[in-house]
């Protein structure tokens, strides 16, 4: 799942955030080609697929430009496209540069506020007590243990990662009436700018940076990789079928675009 990622197609229309960007990568057995393309000031990275049928261009949350495409296919045909939709990258562009902000990392220092479920934590630093967890949430507060703040940032991680995954399970259970069909597991990973991922597996990947958000929009990352079980694709047909399991969904991939960045260690 990309956080706030718009594609175009060569038919020229404009698709919704891609939450899961890298599905058809991974299909492939090997790593697919990938090359740059530079039309006068703009530079694409083009990667293809031996699963894909046609070319979509992306703007990635940090600017970067990304043209998926079928494998083998023609510069030619690729450079078509891309000055095709030179205005829309040029729009698109411009919205990335108001809107992102990069991370700021955190200082594992007492006071630093952390965030989980939508919540910024004061961070506290204790001895070290064996019996006691390295990283734990008590009283309001995270606490940390003095001998682990130079691994500060993976004890988080790994705390987040720990703490999600019992959440979607949880998540899961709650929508499986409503779901027409059912993930082969859940799994939490650094998925890079993606928060979620449904794999050709029928695999579904959360990132660890879920577990920051409000649940609100934990639950729309959930979902929306849940829906493309049924619907590989992000045309009309699977946001219909999101609208009927989160009527409010455009509110929250919004939110998500505008705010997602903030959530970050």
């Amino acid at each position: 799942m990309r956080e706030d990622r718009r594609r175009a197609d060569e038919s020229g229309a404009a698709t919704a955030p891609d939450l899961d960007r890298g599905r058809e990568a991974h299909a492939d057995p090997v790593t697919p080609p990938e090359w740059s393309l530079t039309l006068t000031d703009l530079t694409f990275t083009v990667r293809e697929s031996a699963r894909r049928k046609t070319l979509s261009i992306g703007v990635e949350r940090d600017g970067e430009l990304v043209i998926l495409a079928p494998l083998g296919v023609d510069q030619g045909r690729v450079a078509e496209l891309a000055a095709s939709r030179r205005d829309w990258l040029y729009g698109k562009l411009a919205e990335k540069a108001q809107q992102y902000r990069a991370p700021r990392r955190r200082e594992f220092v007492p006071g630093e506020g952390f965030w989980y479920a939508g919540r910024s934590y004061r961070l506290r630093l204790t001895e070290v007590v064996a019996e006691v967890p390295a990283l734990r949430l008590k009283h309001g507060r995270f606490e940390l243990q003095r001998g682990h703040v130079d691994v500060g940032r993976e004890t988080f991680i790994a705390w987040y990662r720990a703490h999600l995954l019992p959440w979607a399970e949880e998540m899961l259970h709650r929508q499986r009436p409503r779901l027409h069909s059912l993930p082969t597991s859940i799994r939490v990973a650094d998925l890079g700018h993606r928060w979620g991922s449904c794999g050709t597996r029928r695999d579904v990947t959360l990132h660890w940076r879920v577990a920051l958000l409000p649940r609100r929009m934990a639950e729309y990352v959930l979902v929306h990789e849940l829906v493309h079980l049924e619907h590989h694709h992000h045309r009309a047909a699977f946001w219909e079928r999101l609208e009927v399991l989160l009527p409010d969904y455009a509110e929250r991939k919004s939110w998500l675009a505008l705010h997602g960045a903030d959530y970050d260690l």
